[in-house]
């Protein structure tokens, strides 16, 4: 695992650390800490935003706005989880909350959070309810991916037999709106215990975005540690606003740690398969990019494949490495 060395001194008087990772999210990032500043008042805790290079006045409109916060600024896009890492090595809280910048929380969700994990000390992480914008309660838990879960998520299959797909994805369904233990909650407001993260090393670096939230799951279970879904509380999370819309280099990303969660925690045989599977699968979007309109899609989503390829074939290699092959350079 690559990761950062964490050395931080725990700060009694401050019960959580809230981690924002921020890249071209300046709107939705300030109604973001508004909203934390407006529903967090029982409790002691910091916000530290790391800022992966934001083009849009993002640490200009901050500073403005929040003088005394903590803000990393990064030369370059360096991806969310070793953002996250360098949050932790200045953070001071007894628990850290990693939170996405288009969140909007509520009704003092974090406080109650925080008094769930200090009152359960076998919990090593805790998630929440998160509702869209519009009201719609968002799929958040779910189990440990597996070989089946790939086959009967993959767009081959969901061409091939809908019917049976939709119902095998109904028979994995985690129903959010009960509190219960799962294997793993999604990263967009996640609260850990810091201790527990120091001893883990942090996030895994070897994820540039997606999948590292599953992996660090996994490793808290390992651990003996329960990974908690509070449905008692909720906040609202406005999916892909802080992402980006580049789809075709988040498919190139999510491939690469896909791939890296397999090497991980698959075993040889099923690692192979695996690996077979992805193969084929960018094989048939290899050949339908063929048909792209635009000769610029064309090539990208071309070299997109390519690179996949490669990655399957040689190892690893970085996804920062990825992006600027697929793009041409980094945006």
């Amino acid at each position: 695992m690559t990761s950062a060395t964490i050395h931080t001194v725990v700060d009694s008087s401050v019960d959580l650390s809230i981690v924002i990772v921020s890249y071209n999210t300046k709107e939705i990032l300030l109604d973001c800490l508004s909203s934390v500043q407006t529903h967090t008042t029982t409790i002691g805790y910091e916000v530290i935003v790391v800022d992966n290079d934001s083009r849009d006045g993002t640490v200009a409109s901050l500073k403005k706005a929040y003088p005394a916060m903590r803000v990393i600024e990064n030369s370059d896009n360096r991806g969310f989880a070793k953002a996250v890492n360098q949050a932790l090595a200045v953070s001071r809280g007894r628990h850290i909350l990693l939170l996405n910048s288009d969140t909007v929380i509520r009704d003092q969700a974090l406080a109650t959070m925080v008094a769930y994990v200090d009152d359960h000390p076998d919990v090593g992480a805790v998630s929440c309810k998160q509702w869209t914008g519009d009201g719609h309660l968002n799929q958040t838990c779910f189990p440990f991916p597996s070989i089946r879960d790939h086959l009967f998520y993959s767009a081959l299959f969901q061409r091939i037999a809908p019917s049976m797909q939709a119902a095998a994805a109904a028979t994995q369904a985690v129903d959010c709106m009960q509190s219960q233990d799962v294997d793993w909650a999604n990263g967009a407001c996640l609260m850990l215990r810091r201790l527990l993260l120091q001893e883990l090393g942090g996030l895994d670096e070897g994820f540039f975005m997606y999948f590292e939230d599953v992996d660090l799951c996994q490793r808290l279970r390992r651990q003996g540690y329960r990974v908690h879904h509070l449905a008692e509380v909720g906040i609202v999370h406005l999916i892909g606003r802080s992402s980006g819309r580049d789809r075709d280099r988040l498919q190139l990303v999510w491939e690469f740690s896909r791939i890296h969660y397999i090497e991980k925690h698959f075993s040889p045989v099923k690692r192979r398969l695996m690996k077979g599977w992805i193969a084929a699968g960018t094989g048939w979007r290899l050949m339908q990019s063929m048909g792209c309109a635009s000769v610029e899609q064309r090539r990208r989503r071309i070299q997109s494949c390519l690179t996949t390829i490669r990655r399957l074939w040689r190892g690893p290699q970085s996804s920062e490495q990825a992006l600027v092959y697929s793009s041409g350079g980094q945006g």
